[in-house]
């Protein structure tokens, strides 16, 4: 007998065998094997029925083992009725599992069949191994076969990822053949393969078995990008395995397997903070990291459930046997309960000490606390909506509930961590993942894709939201606090000569009232909310800008918040609200800060008009969304991507690209920009001053609008609507509708 300790790095089924692939801290590779037989059950028709079906498939060869077993059968009904004498049927192999499969659809004794929906990895998973795919186990084993005797979970709450090793390739093809490899392990340099075909194939063939990753990553645009299939199907015609053990026996040119390896596609999947947002995925799905990547969060939830279910004596059944999504209502009815969140409209304008409370995971609690779940809500009863007095806890806060007490864990686990360090920033991703996972257990509870859903869960679950949000809003205004805007589980207030003491007292009574934890998320010193754009007598959400007590800047909508602004408009418009905000009261803002503002905007225009501005802070980057060929309309980032690809520079899909504008004004769209790899550092070029001015102009109005700024008092036009992101945007929207026509 062996021991081991270590990480399960994947998982699948090979006919009769389950085969787990194990990491261990001393960073070696264990291949182990365990018994897999496949099970299913069936519902016969009636008794005689069952007795017919339990004597065929008892002399079956295929057939493992047949027994008649108790077990609940629908979610949505009592106990004692849910209880049904189900055949259970436990086929040889896979293959025996399939023919039996085929023959019993057809069969006129079987009213129903049970837990087919499950792929065999997660049979295996929930039925057999019961332990978290991801999580460190120990291990005993036969030395001599490599045969599973024993595994055990090890708790482990630390935030660093498993030390599994990632590769990470894109590959290029004109579709007849590979034209470039590019690959990087880990954090070494980036390697380029290049030649004829089958000299690029081998090279990174040698390559990947000589750096021996445990995750090989195609940052390709999505898992059937063509040239990624024909990249493993030109290998497999090779002979080329990519994986520890070979697969061209009986594998094919199959891309998501690479035995020994996790495939992933993911086109922002970077590194270890990437790694530990997909572990929690992975977890709370049940299921290997290679399935966890490729599920979406509908499969995720359902893969958690079924597990739960399947612990607590349920059969899983068919999606197509769903019938509890939403019964038939009158127009009044719906119109009464299918309503979301509570919004209460922003009171736009200035504000001076200004308290955002926030109900933390507001939904989540109230799921748990209220226990409301798919089977827990019934159906409209004497016009409203009414609920099973049931002990046992739902199906849908069980699940919940563990996300929500792992997200507190890691929430509490960061504040020891000192900020920006590797920890702090896995705590946060981690925290991300679960924030994600929280938000689409409530989001898809009456999803018309939950094999369990319920509207009617849903829509109960937003009418407690909003009667809190309405007690929240007659508390605070009790209290003597003005209410200034109110989003779903957020509610801004303020109150002349408050201090934080007089805010966390009205916290606490809010507490005490709604039995929901609720946190002072930002004290701000001043807050301005912003109207829309398009309107200034019409209020705009998450749309506004502020600075807290501790000199700390906070903003939602603006530029500094967008990814493809440049450097110099988010460093000015940072400049810019410190400067503005740099007052004892709103009165000075006004005045004084307003005052300064201008002069700064003045200086800025002057650096721009004279050139003395930085290469590094005139890029724009702009992701890649599609194919250069799917494009009808000449953006700047796709003359820019057209332009390098004519210089033999491919960007791929979902990549970023950079350039500044030169020319903007030219008649041709591929004059108006230039890549930023076409411009060498040290390099003397000429920015588009005129364009760029007008960059900051409006970034100025973003932040002095309000106060009655505009270009014109300096010579400009009015630039009603006329943002260069937004510009952007309206042109996609037609580039759809071209293609649409």
């Amino acid at each position: 007998m062996a021991h081991a300790n270590g990480w399960i790095l994947d998982a699948s089924i090979e006919q009769n065998r389950a085969i787990i692939w194990i990491k261990t801290t001393e960073g070696k590779i264990l291949k182990l094997s365990d018994i897999y037989q496949p099970t299913f059950y069936i519902l016969p028709n009636n008794e005689g029925s069952g007795s017919a079906l339990f004597q065929l498939l008892s002399q079956e060869s295929i057939v493992k083992k047949v027994e008649w077993q108790h077990k609940f059968t629908d979610l949505f009904d009592s106990q004692d009725r849910g209880i049904k004498r189900l055949i259970c049927v436990q086929s040889e192999s896979t293959l025996s599992y399939n023919t039996l499969l085929k023959r019993l659809e057809r069969d006129e004794r079987v009213a129903r069949l049970y837990n087919v929906d499950l792929s065999h990895v997660q049979q295996y998973l929930f039925t057999k191994l019961k332990i978290e795919p991801i999580g460190k186990v120990e291990v005993e084993y036969n030395e001599d076969n490599s045969r599973l005797i024993k595994i055990h979970t090890i708790n482990e709450d630390g935030v660093a990822p498993p030390p599994f090793t990632i590769l990470y390739f894109d590959n290029s093809s004109d579709g007849n053949q590979i034209k470039q490899i590019r690959a990087c392990y880990q954090e070494d340099p980036v390697v380029s393969f290049e030649g004829d075909e089958e000299t690029i194939l081998k090279e990174f063939h040698d390559y990947v078995l000589t750096k021996d990753p445990d995750i090989v990553n195609s940052t390709n645009q999505r898992f059937e990008n063509t040239a990624v299939e024909y990249l493993f199907k030109r290998m497999h015609e090779l002979e080329l395995d990519l994986g520890r053990e070979s697969s061209l026996q009986n594998q094919t040119n199959r891309i998501d397997r690479i035995k020994g390896r996790v495939y992933l596609y993911s086109m922002s999947f970077r590194s270890d903070l990437d790694l530990v947002g997909l572990i929690e995925k992975a977890r709370f799905g049940f299921l290997p990291l290679s399935l966890a990547a490729r599920y979406r969060i509908n499969r995720l939830i359902d893969s958690r459930n079924c597990y739960t279910l399947i612990q607590r004596g349920y059969v899983i059944p068919s999606r197509e046997n769903n019938n509890n999504h939403e019964p038939i209502r009158t127009l009044e009815q719906i119109n009464s309960n299918d309503k979301g969140g509570m919004i209460f409209s922003p009171r736009v304008g200035l504000h001076k000490n200004v308290v955002v409370l926030d109900y933390e995971n507001e939904y989540a609690n109230l799921i748990v606390r209220q226990n409301l779940s798919y089977e827990t809500v019934a159906s409209m009863s004497h016009g409203g909506i009414t609920r099973h007095n049931s002990e046992e806890q739902g199906l849908l806060p069980t699940v919940l509930e563990s996300v929500l007490k792992r997200r507190i864990f890691f929430k509490n686990l960061q504040k020891s961590f000192p900020v920006n360090t590797n920890e702090w920033f896995r705590c946060g991703q981690r925290i991300d993942a679960l924030k994600s996972i929280l938000v689409s257990l409530y989001g898809t509870t009456g999803s018309f894709w939950n094999r369990f859903a319920n509207v009617e869960a849903f829509e109960e679950i937003n009418r407690l939201s909003r009667q809190v949000l309405i007690r929240t809003k007659d508390i605070v205004q009790d209290l003597g606090f003005e209410l200034l805007y109110a989003d779903t589980d957020s509610v801004f207030l303020k109150k002349d000569g408050a201090s934080t003491k007089d805010f966390d007292h009205v916290r606490d009574i809010l507490e005490r009232y709604t039995g929901l934890p609720v946190s002072l998320e930002h004290h701000y010193n001043f807050l301005v909310l912003l109207p829309l754009e398009a309107s200034e007598k019409m209020e705009a959400l998450k749309h506004y800008f502020g600075i807290t007590q501790s000199g700390e800047l906070i903003a939602r909508g603006i530029e500094i918040r967008r990814h493809d602004a440049p450097n110099f408009i988010k460093e000015f418009q940072t400049e810019l609200l410190y400067t503005l905000f740099d007052c004892n009261d709103s009165a000075e803002v006004i005045s004084k800060g307003y005052e300064n503002a201008l002069l700064l905007v003045t200086k800025a225009i002057d650096k721009i008009m004279t050139g003395g501005i930085d290469l590094q802070d005139v890029v724009v980057s702009k992701i890649l969304g599609q194919g250069l060929e799917k494009y009808k309309s000449l953006f700047p980032h796709v003359s820019a991507a057209i332009q390098l690809a004519n210089e033999g520079r491919s960007i791929m899909v979902g990549e970023g690209v950079k350039y500044v504008f030169t020319n903007s004004a030219h008649t041709n769209p591929l004059c108006r920009v230039t890549p930023r790899d076409f411009i060498k550092v040290g390099q003397r070029f000429d920015y588009d001053k005129e364009k760029y001015r007008e960059m900051l102009f409006e970034a100025a109005e973003t932040v002095l609008g309000y106060f009655g700024f505009d270009g014109t008092l300096y010579g400009d036009p009015p630039r009603k609507n006329r943002k260069w992101w937004r510009e952007l945007g309206n042109w996609r929207i037609q580039d759809i509708e071209d293609e649409r026509s």
